[in-house]
């Protein structure tokens, strides 16, 4: 199933929401394998950061909601990002490794 961009703009900015922190605080990109991206280029951890992804109509549509992302809400960029119809969001934990 694919999200139109005002799909996936909703359901981050819940996410932002209902998990907290400035919008600083998180990192946005675009991918075409978003769970590469996440998880490997970005060393997202499955257990302990908060994310999520999304795979959208095409690259237009994914970059629509990262310019709002990142121009509205000044979430900055995640390192890996590059071109993709996915686009993926994610916020380092707070709680320490056990």
């Amino acid at each position: 199933m694919v999200f139109s961009p005002q799909q996936v703009k909703f359901e981050f900015l819940s996410y932002i929401k209902e998990f907290g922190g400035n919008p600083t605080e998180w990192r946005v990109g675009c991918a075409e394998d978003a769970t590469a991206a996440l998880f490997h280029e970005n060393a997202v951890d499955q257990d302990r950061d908060i994310w999520l992804w999304k795979p959208t109509l095409s690259a237009a549509a994914a970059r629509i909601v990262f310019r709002y992302l990142t121009e509205q809400l000044h979430v900055p960029c995640a390192s890996s990002a590059t071109p993709g119809s996915s686009i993926f969001l994610f916020k380092r934990g707070e709680l320490p490794l056990v």
